[in-house]
Order: structure tokens, then sequence, then C-alpha cells
């Protein structure tokens, strides 16, 4: 009957030990998780609404205005082209370094040179190192 009582206590002393050694272990891998999550990186880039211009006359200069927010946790140089869809002729295409947290607001003054046949596309594409795939906003404009 004695030797019951002894395994009763050992097992029980065998099980708080587990206890304790499993919160140690978990509140160490909670602890290094913490210390090691980096955070979400990622570059937004935004038309800014009341600068688009929907229509325009040839020749006549308009300001196409932009922003790029960095949260990349780095400073990034981004290349920004703009451009009509389908067409391969380049308004600009320029680099622009953003800090990390900074927005940069880009403002670009344009013109056209020949009228287009109704609406067309016009894309701002911004791209960042070892990218496949740029960061694309548009607005339809068109020239008279």
């Amino acid at each position: 009957m004695d030797s019951d009582k002894t395994d009763d206590k050992t097992d029980d002393f065998l099980f708080k030990g587990l206890v304790v050694v499993l919160i140690i272990v978990l509140g160490f891998l909670m602890i290094y998780s913490y210390l090691n999550v980096k955070p979400e990186t990622f570059t937004q880039v935004y038309l800014i609404p009341d600068k688009i211009v929907n229509s325009a006359q040839v020749d006549e200069k308009i300001q196409v205005v932009f922003e790029i927010d960095n949260r990349e946790d780095k400073t990034v140089e981004y290349e920004y082209k703009m451009f009509f869809e389908g067409e391969q002729v380049n308004f600009f295409e320029r680099t622009v370094s953003v800090e990390n947290g900074e927005k940069k607001r880009i403002t670009e003054e344009i013109s056209f040179t020949e009228p287009t046949d109704g609406k067309q596309k016009f894309v701002i594409e911004v791209s960042k190192p070892e990218m496949e795939e740029p960061y694309s906003v548009w607005f339809w404009i068109e020239v008279k």
C-alpha cells in the first residue's frame, strides 16, 4: 500500500515537472518568435484623385500626380514609366529614391502631340529591383 502512495507521488511529481518544462519551452518559443518576427513589407502606389485630368487639348500641358508609399523596411530606388497602354513610347522613364516609411509625391508635366481616338488608358508603372511585375495605376484621358 505504501508503494502505491509512492508511485502516485512519483507520477504526480513527474506530471508537474513535465508541465513546468512545457511552459518554459513554450515561453522561450513565444519570446523567440516575437523577437524574430519581421514586419510585412510592401509598396503602395496611388494616383492623386483631385489631380486626374480626363481630357486635354493637343500641346496643352497637364500635370500627372501620383504617390509612392515605401513600407519595404529599407530605402528603395523605384523606376517609373508613363505611357499610353498598347504603345511603346514612354513619356517618362525615371528613377526616384524613397526612404522607408516615406510617401513621395511625384508630379510630372506632360503634353500630347496628337489627338486620341476616344479615351485612352494612360498608365504609370512603378517597379523596384528584382521585381517580376511592376505596380501600375492608370486613368482614362481623351486628347482633342
